[in-house]
């Protein structure tokens, strides 16, 4: 479970950041002025951990899009220089949430986004606690 958790993190936490450094084009100042909030909570059977943004959200035109293989709002860059190519191989592909949704759901939790055009986006991620537990929920036909 410890490497998908990190994985999930990950692109969760990427795509957060580079919403918030392009929105603040890359000002040190406006980007402290839009921190990336991290909650954690739990019960005995399951952990929920939300990550918040205010990088201004995900357009209503796009929103079913970000489940999509292969959509992707990140310019690529052959390079690997710029900032939407750094932290994973597959990164500006249009697989990390797609992926990052199968590998919760295959471990019996879910990945959900609520967003909010012009305000910033909220991710939820619900993973079971016990590994007993965390067993493949939703049939591959999903």
């Amino acid at each position: 479970v410890p490497q998908y958790l990190f994985y999930i993190m990950v692109e969760i936490l990427k795509n957060s950041a580079r919403a918030t450094v392009e929105v603040s084009k890359a000002d040190p100042i406006e980007i402290k002025r839009r921190p990336i909030m991290i909650t954690v909570g739990a019960d005995h059977s399951q952990v929920a951990i939300r990550v918040h943004d205010v990088a201004g959200g995900i357009p209503f035109s796009v929103a079913d899009r970000v489940w999509s293989y292969m959509y992707s709002t990140s310019p690529n860059s052959k390079s690997g220089s710029d900032f939407s190519q750094q932290g994973t191989p597959l990164a500006g592909y249009g697989v990390g949430l797609p992926l990052s949704r199968l590998y919760a759901r295959y471990l019996g939790g879910s990945l959900h986004l609520q967003s909010l055009p012009g305000i910033g986006t909220r991710n939820y991620l619900y993973l079971k606690r016990l590994e007993s537990e965390a067993r493949e929920a939703h049939s591959v036909s999903e």
